[in-house]
């Protein structure tokens, strides 16, 4: 049978019979129960810790009880089969009990970041028809009004309701189960749908690439609301690993605290690894506690992952994916020998993972579909234009030689100059490793004689300093083409705006830029 639809959401376009079935045979997805994961841990290890955050440690044993108390209080408060919860949190152990509960009960969980704002929280409460809304201590009361009519509880409030005499059952796999929340070229967030069977598949892949086990110790940075953060707890629950949350980032207290609890695996925003290493490096640190990394999103040279995996024993893997397709590509278990340069490419297709180069866009755009795919966006009009035969469009320019993929642009992240295009994502490479930078990324400004031209984004260090001269031969350094120079810098008095993923919002550069100070060069001629 199909997935299953849900008519309130115009834009979920479900994998089809057949592909279904032939995901059921190859057991990517399955009949495993939630049960099997939570509940079957408490069982066999009750007293090991299970879940961390930045206030307390719960067992297996307690985590089990607090799930099951939660999705009694839920049930309470009318939640319920069907029924859309938005749940807004930071990463902390309130915030992933009520997503497991939610799930549990069959309810629609729908994820939002506690840094979101009321914008934010009114339109998911209007995209998903919300019964309830669960909000943190300390939110603004602009935020809190913005749930309107619909009933708001504390997040934390299934800790005061008391043992529930709720009994566990199974949900639906096949219905919608989770929403988030994506930015992309449209003014409006994309609400992204996915089952539990996409879910848990996606999670298994990241399972398999990590290989994550009962010892291991995972430590999320990303939030806990964004798909990183999704599959990371899944990951921990289905492979009965230890989460550790982390939500306050700074990377020296976050390195040590990653030390103290033994971390051994981090997923996510490759920024997040550059600045710890960037501590544990200045510090002469002989040793980190991560043994594994899996990094996607912008590439870090390769030469720096080289280097750390040397100096620090850490097994680094390439992972592509996104919130509609949560790692699609990584390291498979049952391939012989690692590939001749892990760091060459995006990661190898996971089980069930196919690939479509060429669209009605692009030649060389990359569509996806496999058993992780979202179940398809909340808006008709979303999937109407990021879906093609039944293939997702991901925006990305891909190359494929043989089963490993590898990005080499995005369709929106290209600076189009006089008709030659510069990729931003070859710029933010080259970027890397700037003198002065805390961090710096390239954007598209408009100008009337060339239609655009490159400026980068630099936040400088406290006690440095950056010219553009400096960056041009940083970058000539890196073999960068005259054409590709870029010929503004604008300096930044903070961090880079970034989504919740970690990625740099090149919509706010371009926006905010006029504001701020810059320096320019004459037109590229006067480079070479």
């Amino acid at each position: 049978m199909a997935v299953s639809t849900d008519q309130r959401f115009p834009g979920l376009r479900p994998a089809g019979a057949t592909r279904a079935a032939r995901y059921r045979e190859r057991g990517l997805w399955d009949d495993r129960r939630l049960g099997d994961g939570i509940e079957a841990a408490a069982a066999s290890y009750p007293d090991r810790a299970a879940l961390i955050d930045d206030r307390e440690t719960l067992t297996w044993g307690r985590l089990a009880s607090a799930v099951r108390d939660a999705a009694g209080w839920l049930l309470g408060l009318g939640a319920g089969p069907g029924r859309a919860v938005v749940v807004v949190s930071g990463n902390v152990v309130d915030g992933a009990v009520c997503h497991h509960a939610l799930l549990r009960i069959g309810a629609l969980a729908v994820l939002l970041d506690r840094r979101c704002g009321p914008a934010d929280l009114a339109f998911a409460v209007a995209a998903t028809e919300a019964h309830l809304v669960l909000l943190p201590a300390g939110v603004s009361p602009a935020l809190a009004a913005e749930a309107g009519a619909v009933p708001v509880a504390a997040l934390d409030g299934w800790r005061s309701a008391g043992p529930s005499p709720w009994t566990p059952t199974e949900p639906d796999r096949d219905a919608p189960a989770l929403v988030l929340f994506t930015s992309g070229t449209t003014s409006r967030p994309k609400g992204v749908a996915h089952s539990i069977n996409t879910i848990t598949a996606g999670a298994r892949n990241m399972a398999e690439t990590t290989g994550t086990g009962l010892h291991s110790v995972i430590y999320l940075v990303s939030p806990l609301t964004s798909i990183t953060g999704v599959m990371q707890m899944h990951l921990a629950a289905d492979w009965h690993a230890t989460l550790v949350l982390d939500d306050d980032f700074e990377a020296e207290r976050s390195l040590d605290r990653a030390a103290r609890l033994g971390a051994t695996t981090l997923g996510g925003a490759p920024v997040i690894i550059e600045r710890l290493i960037a501590v544990a490096d200045r510090r002469g640190q002989p040793d980190v506690a991560l043994r594994t990394l899996a990094l996607g999103g912008t590439t870090l040279p390769r030469a720096f992952l080289q280097r750390i995996a040397g100096r620090y024993g850490i097994d680094i893997v390439r992972v592509y994916g996104s919130s509609e397709y949560p790692n699609a590509t990584g390291r498979r278990a049952a391939d012989a020998g690692p590939a001749p340069d892990p760091l060459a490419d995006d990661g190898a297709l996971m089980a069930g993972t196919e690939v479509r180069i060429g669209s009605s866009r692009h030649p060389q755009e990359g569509l996806l579909r496999g058993p992780a795919l979202m179940l398809g966006y909340l808006d008709g009009a979303d999937s109407d234009d990021s879906f093609e035969d039944g293939w997702y469009r991901t925006g990305d320019l891909l190359e494929l030689a043989g089963d490993r993929l590898t990005v080499v642009g995005r369709l929106k992240e290209i600076v189009n100059r006089n008709g030659l295009k510069i990729s931003l994502a070859e710029i933010d490479a080259a970027l890397s490793g700037l003198d002065g930078a805390v961090e710096a990324a390239g954007f598209g400004v408009a100008d009337p004689a060339t239609g655009e031209h490159l400026a980068v984004a630099v936040y400088p260090r406290p006690d440095g300093q950056v010219t553009l001269a400096d960056m041009i031969t940083h970058l000539r350094d890196q073999g960068l083409a005259t054409r590709k120079l870029p010929e503004e810098m604008v300096i930044w008095d903070g961090p880079l705006p970034r989504t919740a993923s970690g990625k740099v919002i090149r919509a706010a550069l371009t926006l905010d830029a006029p504001a701020k100070p810059s320096s320019v060069v004459g037109r590229l001629e006067k480079l070479s």
